[in-house]
């Protein structure tokens, strides 16, 4: 059946009938990916690009793809054509493709899925926010997926055996106390709590 056209188009209903929840039909998302095209809908370049990071279907991630050279013109090559390359496009394009009315409901729906506090999360952003809502991505693990270093044991600096001269740590002085946390242990874990100085500190990067 060929998807309708013109005026009776709607966009902030074509996201959801892209993805309304669990359960979703996926021939719903075929029909709103066609009728995106059909009606040239740069709004809802933000929508696809979010959903390719979801596509577990690998059909649905390829004529998610054509979609949105369709709708934007962007020739694709290469990487550029994954989820990362178009998120990276899409910031340096983001006036002329501003998401439908809607979207931010939509997005907290979607990631609400992966765990309910993201909805405690973005619920703010309808007050305002100067992030663009739709950079806000999720890092691919679960809550609490990568374990945090919790006040990992010291060492001075004559002490330790590990560190070779080109190593490279991440240097923090408080109240005259000083710590170096080593990247090569850092890189595992991506968050240091400690307390250093008598203040609590928390290190992420």
């Amino acid at each position: 059946m060929t998807p309708a056209l013109g005026a009776g188009y709607d966009s902030s209903e074509n996201m959801f009938r892209l993805f309304s929840g669990r359960d979703h039909e996926s021939v719903d998302t075929l029909e709103a990916m066609e009728l995106a095209v059909a009606n040239r809908d740069r709004s809802m370049a933000p929508v696809l690009i979010e959903m390719l990071r979801f596509f577990e279907d690998y059909v649905h991630a390829i004529e998610a793809r054509k979609a949105l050279t369709a709708i934007t013109g962007r020739v694709v090559e290469g990487n550029e054509g994954s989820w990362s390359g178009w998120m990276e496009w899409l910031v340096n394009n983001a006036d002329e493709h501003h998401p439908p009315a809607g979207y931010l409901d939509w997005k907290i729906g979607l990631m609400s899925l992966i765990d309910p506090r993201f909805e405690e999360f973005l619920a703010p952003a309808a007050e305002g926010s100067r992030v663009n809502v739709f950079e806000i991505a999720w890092g691919g693990v679960g809550p609490d997926g990568i374990p945090d270093l919790q006040d990992s044991p010291v060492v001075s600096a004559e002490e330790q055996d590990y560190l070779q001269p080109g190593d490279r740590v991440f240097g923090v002085s408080i109240n005259g106390e000083h710590r170096a946390y080593p990247h090569r242990i850092m890189n595992a874990h991506e968050m240091a709590n400690d307390v250093l100085g008598g203040e609590p500190i928390a290190l992420a990067y």
